[in-house]
């Protein structure tokens, strides 16, 4: 790993030093692997384009998000400007580096994306957004080669995951009652936690070095796992009440589109940041309540995002029953 460490800040070095003057637009390839811009670009999806693909890229997402989480955790390795006189650029990153996640979840959402449209021109742009958001975290300073490789084999794995089984288990779930689908939903959530529970106890025997520890000041935490638990929930949950009591169709003029894009977006922003203001009143993150919060926070918000929004889309006359 040492050696494969030192490769990769020569390489990140010698990009900086050759490309200098890249920063605004890399860091804005790298803003299209942030979970910001992921709230922004799904919801679009669900809400303008076609509800059930917006499902699954986020079904996608969280998929591999809980992967690249465990095993960032599991493996515990530093990020580059941690170990190193790596030029950093960006915001300062506190979780551990190897698998990049931006790595994993462009591969698989844009990966999906491309499989599911099946034209040359999504393949081609697709894979040029994945190389560009990975090449934007070598620039930037924050991930190693290997870190990307790692990201890029997750995100290929649950991308033919879906490929293979998408499919059967759709099959299998639309056969069921509402109320099974949205208790398997919870059920999945659940496994998340435990799933989280289970890395935190075979790390909790290491440490890491004193000379980097203090970067990977959250790299350890259990919110992450509560976080994509409780998005998870709350869009299967939102989904399944949609498609039976708030079916809508994502035809009409852009003027209705665009209605509907702001106020989805404005009740997600409330959700969001409203509930996170309120809930810090609370409890702090790092507790047993803090944890059932953030659960409920994301999964009220993506709650909102599924089923909230389309059925005031409906009330509203900016959406027609499909």
């Amino acid at each position: 790993m040492a050696l494969l460490q030192e490769l990769g800040i020569q390489l990140i070095q010698a990009i900086q030093v050759l490309m200098p003057t890249l920063d605004t637009i890399m860091e804005f390839f790298t803003f299209l692997g942030k979970i910001e811009f992921y709230m922004l670009f799904i919801t679009f999806l669900y809400w303008i384009i076609d509800p059930s693909l917006g499902f699954r890229v986020f079904m996608v997402l969280l998929s591999t998000d809980i992967i690249a989480t465990s095993f960032k955790q599991l493996l515990h390795q530093p990020r580059p400007y941690w170990i190193s006189d790596v030029q950093h650029l960006g915001a300062e990153e506190t979780s551990y580096g190897i698998p990049s996640s931006h790595a994993s979840d462009s591969l698989a959402v844009w990966g999906y994306l491309a499989y599911q449209v099946k034209k040359g021109w999504m393949w081609v742009a697709s894979i040029a957004i994945i190389l560009l958001i990975s090449f934007s975290r070598l620039y930037l300073g924050v991930h190693f080669p290997h870190d990307l490789i790692a990201g890029w084999l997750i995100g290929l794995v649950v991308l033919l995951l879906f490929a293979k089984f998408e499919k059967q288990v759709s099959t299998f779930l639309h056969k069921q009652s509402p109320s099974f689908q949205i208790g398997f939903g919870f059920v999945i959530s659940i496994l998340f936690i435990i799933v989280g529970i289970i890395v935190r106890l075979i790390i909790s025997g290491t440490s890491d070095p004193e000379s980097w520890a203090h970067y990977a000041s959250e790299a350890r935490s259990m919110t992450f796992y509560f976080t994509l638990a409780g998005a998870l929930f709350g869009a299967v949950a939102g989904y399944v009440m949609m498609k039976s009591r708030a079916s809508f169709q994502v035809k009409g003029s852009w003027t209705l589109k665009l209605g509907r894009y702001l106020i989805g977006i404005i009740g997600v922003v409330i959700a969001m940041f409203g509930l996170d203001f309120l809930f810090s009143l609370i409890a702090s993150d790092e507790s047993i309540l803090g944890y059932i919060l953030r659960y409920i926070r994301y999964g009220a918000t993506t709650f909102w995002a599924l089923f909230g929004a389309p059925w005031l889309f409906l009330k509203l006359k900016l959406a027609n029953t499909s």
